[in-house]
């Protein structure tokens, strides 16, 4: 059950990745490099705190005290990521074009939905 489990969160995270390529790259040929690197780092936004909360879910042991504790410690570390990949990006990358990071932040998020729907 729980390799299921971690082998569905890494799908997700293969198609989130997948998707934020396939976005980056052809606004990279169409927008130049500023845009697609902005659509890249929104859907990287998107998929490195996933990825990081898949990773310590993963660590968990399979006691549900060390469950509930793991969740919240990797939501809490989520939650950081996402907020500190945000301010770093809007504070060291001044070309930022906030329409596509955001766009591609929000695609990355809406591969959970699609995910579900299909699982």
């Amino acid at each position: 059950m729980a390799d299921s489990i971690r082998g569905n969160a890494r799908r997700v995270i293969r198609l989130q990745v997948l998707v934020t390529v396939s976005i980056a790259l052809p606004l990279l040929v169409r927008d130049g490099f500023a845009v697609a690197m902005s659509a890249f780092l929104g859907g990287a936004i998107g998929f490195v705190p996933a990825w990081i909360y898949v990773r310590k879910m993963s660590a968990t042991s399979g006691e549900p005290q060390d469950l509930l504790r793991a969740q919240y410690k990797a939501e809490f570390y989520k939650f950081a990521v996402t907020a500190v990949m945000f301010a770093l990006t809007f504070a060291l990358f001044r070309e930022v074009a906030a329409l596509f990071l955001f766009l591609t932040y929000f695609a990355t998020l809406a591969v959970y939905w699609v995910a579900l729907v299909m699982s």
